[in-house]
Parts: C-alpha cells; structure tokens; sequence
C-alpha cells in the first residue's frame, strides 16, 4: 500500500450486492477480510410461550420448562482448553531455551514460536462455538416468544480441570457470543428478551417460593425436603419468576438482594414453627408447594 494510491481488493465471497456504507478492513495473516454492515428483515416466526433461562458450562441454556439446548458447548470449551495448556506449557518450554542460548534465540522464536498454526486452531474453535450458541439460540426462540434472562455479567461457574488464565478467556469470549446472539435473533425474530437480576437464583428453591431452604452442589440442587432437582433448571425458574418481582430489580445491589430473600425465608420458618405440632412436615410441604 502506497499512501495517496488507491488499490484493489478482489472479494472471493459470492453475494448480490456490492459492499457499501463504513467498510472496515481487517489484515489477518496475508488476508484481507472486509467487514460491512447489512440490513436484516425482522419477521415474527417466534414461539409464544414464556420461559426463563439460565445459562451453563456443559450446555449454553437451560430453560424454566427443564429443556436443554446446546449440549456440546461444554465439550468444546473443555477440549479447547486442554489444547491451549498442552500447548503454552510446551511455549514456554521453549522460550526458557532461547533464553539460555542467546546466539539461537532469533532462529528458535522464527521457526518454533509462531502464531500462524495457532490462530488458525484458535479460529477454528471460535467458528464451531458460533455454531453451537445460535444453533441453541434459534431453538430457543423457535419455542419462546418472552425470554427472561440474567444480564449475562458474571463468570460460568468454576471448574479445576482448566488453568484459570484459560478458563477466564475462554468463558469471558464466549460469554460475549451467547449475549450477542440472544440479543440479535430475539429482535430479528420477534421474541421479547427481558433482563434480569439473576443474584442468588442459583442458590433459592423454585419450588418452594424462591426461598434459601435448599442447597446447590455442582449440577444438582438439594432441597430440604429431600428431593434432589436439576440445579440449573431450578435457576431457570427463578429466573423467570424474579420478573414480577416487586422488590428486586435488575440493578439492585446482590447483598441488598441476599437479605431481601433471607427475610423472606425466615418469616417461612418462623411461621412453621408457630405452627408448631399442629402440622405435620408432609402438611408443611404441601402447603409451600401450594
């Protein structure tokens, strides 16, 4: 490229029409990708139903109603980590060489510490994601006309397995795509997409009136009534139910939230034990259940 010289890039991507408007031209590995905005139809071809949904690391959703969608998001998102490890630890291996032998180091960083292989892999696994979070999201909406959903501001949740530098930037990248693609196909399709604060619905009993009476360990939420339930399709609920909640809104502080649901959780156990013998813990399920 010359300064003050026009040039000319060939477009090998078949479309109708010709680019127009801000293009934004991107140079990646010797490519020229050229980027450009385009007008979308917006048609009504959602569901009608309700549902919130809460979002995972073995799958992008699962929804109010206990259905799943995108199943092999985890699966990706673990293989890709693994990768990543395997193949910084061996970087790194590497660079500690080229330090120790000064008089080899340009020769060592040319032909062993490229980048090119790895941001091709690393495209790769982008594109398969893209793939797998509109894929869930377009089921989704094929169902829902109102989606209630958390602001999406928060960490998946934690797992060992994956060094924190890889598990951070891959859930943070992906984290970004789910948002993006709720967004953009609940409006291009007609759903309503509603925000919400999702503090604490992972840790409150659905069944039992968004209430702290239940635990939550790793996939599964122990009630105290004994039944064990999907922990992600009891936040799921939550979600959904905080939409008409007249005391949390979306920006309302997580501790202010916290005390809100544990006043309401000890008005619950001091009316059952004002009621003392008189009712049975069979009655006093049901009548929370009621």
């Amino acid at each position: 490229m010359e300064k003050g010289k026009r040039i000319s890039i060939p477009l090998t991507t078949t479309i109708d029409y010709a680019p127009t408007g801000t293009l934004r031209i991107i140079l990646k590995n010797g490519r020229a990708e050229i980027h450009h905005q385009a007008e979308i139809e917006c048609v009504r071809d959602c569901g009608d139903v309700a549902v919130g949904i809460d979002k995972g690391f073995t799958e992008v959703f699962v929804d109010s109603d206990g259905e799943h969608y995108g199943k092999g998001l985890g699966a990706e998102i673990s293989k890709q980590s693994d990768y990543l490890n395997k193949k910084y630890k061996n970087r790194n291996k590497i660079i500690a060489i080229a330090k120790k032998k000064p008089h080899k180091k340009a020769a060592i960083e040319a032909n062993n510490l490229g980048r090119k292989k790895l941001d091709k892999q690393q495209e790769i696994h982008q594109k398969k994601i893209r793939t797998i979070v509109h894929t869930a999201t377009n089921e989704l909406v094929d169902k829902a006309g109102f989606i209630a959903c958390e602001d999406l501001t928060k960490q998946f949740s934690s797992n060992n397995n994956y060094s924190k530098k890889a598990r951070r930037s891959l859930n943070t990248w992906t984290k970004g795509v789910i948002a993006a693609a709720l967004e953009n196909i609940s409006k291009r399709r007609g759903s309503s997409l509603h925000l919400v604060n999702a503090a604490y619905t992972s840790q409150m009993d659905s069944w039992n009136q968004g209430l702290f009476t239940g635990t939550r360990k790793s996939d599964k939420f122990y009630r105290d009534n004994g039944e064990v339930e999907q922990a992600d399709h009891n936040g799921a609920r939550n979600v959904l139910a905080r939409v008409d909640d007249p005391d949390i809104g979306l920006y309302t502080p997580y501790l202010e939230v916290k005390k809100i649901v544990q006043a309401r959780t000890d008005s619950y156990r001091l009316e059952l034990t004002n009621q003392g013998s008189s009712c049975t813990p069979e009655t006093r399920y049901q009548q929370s259940a009621n």
